[in-house]
């Protein structure tokens, strides 16, 4: 039941990622005015928001004007949930489950943003930090591990200094929203432990290098073509969750 739950919550966020992702880059509000076609200007009402059904009954085309509407709202409302569903597995039914989610949902959106644009609006990142940090903070406190508050600030100073390090050394190479992002990646590893930073970093950068190196074999990047970080950073984050503590194990038992 409570995976079901999950599952459905995250298409719903995904359902809203859809308007954060188009409307906060172009500096629009989220609220107002409600969700139309881009092509007619058809209002949307309840049934053509109904996360994957909608889209699937109108095979991805506008109700009215029959333009499409693109596969986005599908790949980000099942990425969202699919998400969630990992980490309800994860945490269970817990504070945690509910800080963990808020991460999933900013790095869904920062993403698909910056694959389509190259940037990292503060905003999302942010607006993240403000809901997540102070449910890991009362979930640190509900279960009694106050320890976990500090193992936060000290995961987001490590990959702050790292990532900062990276970026002076790059000279221009490596975007600065990278960097405001990477203490907002490093809290949420630095909560479950501090060496899940570097885990998570070397993940996103070895994410990052391959995807370059085959880009560079097909022939679609050089060595100086610009390539969105934020993705890998993001792709090593969540990997590092589920992998941080066996690959710690690894390190220290060789």
């Amino acid at each position: 039941m409570v995976i079901t739950f999950t599952a459905v919550y995250g298409l719903l966020i995904g359902s809203f990622l859809t308007v954060v992702v188009d409307r906060v880059p172009r500096g629009k509000s989220i609220v107002a005015p409600g969700s139309a076609c881009g092509a007619c200007g058809l209002q949307l009402g309840p049934l053509d928001l109904v996360p994957v059904l909608s889209w699937l009954a109108l095979r991805g085309k506008c109700r009215r004007c029959r333009a499409p509407i693109g596969i986005e709202p599908l790949v980000l409302e099942l990425a969202t949930s699919g998400l969630f569903v990992a980490i309800e597995v994860k945490f269970g039914l817990s504070w945690e489950l509910g800080a963990y989610c808020a991460l999933a949902a900013g790095l869904v959106a920062l993403s698909w943003i910056d694959l389509k644009t190259k940037r990292l609006p503060r905003e999302i990142i942010y607006v993240t930090a403000a809901i997540g940090v102070p449910l890991l903070c009362v979930a640190a406190l509900v279960t009694h591990e106050p320890k976990r508050i500090w193992m936060l600030l000290l995961g987001a100073s490590i990959a702050l200094a790292f990532m900062a390090g990276v970026y002076l050394l790059s000279r221009g190479g490596m975007g600065d929203g990278d960097v405001r992002l990477s203490p907002l990646l490093g809290a949420y590893l630095g909560w479950l432990n501090p060496g899940f930073v570097a885990v998570g970093l070397f993940l996103g950068f070895l994410f990052g290098a391959v995807v370059g190196v085959v880009m560079m074999i097909m022939g679609r990047a050089g060595r100086k073509t610009a390539v969105p970080f934020g993705p890998f950073l993001a792709a090593g984050t969540m990997a590092a969750i589920w992998v941080g503590q066996p690959a710690i194990d690894l390190i220290l038992h060789r």
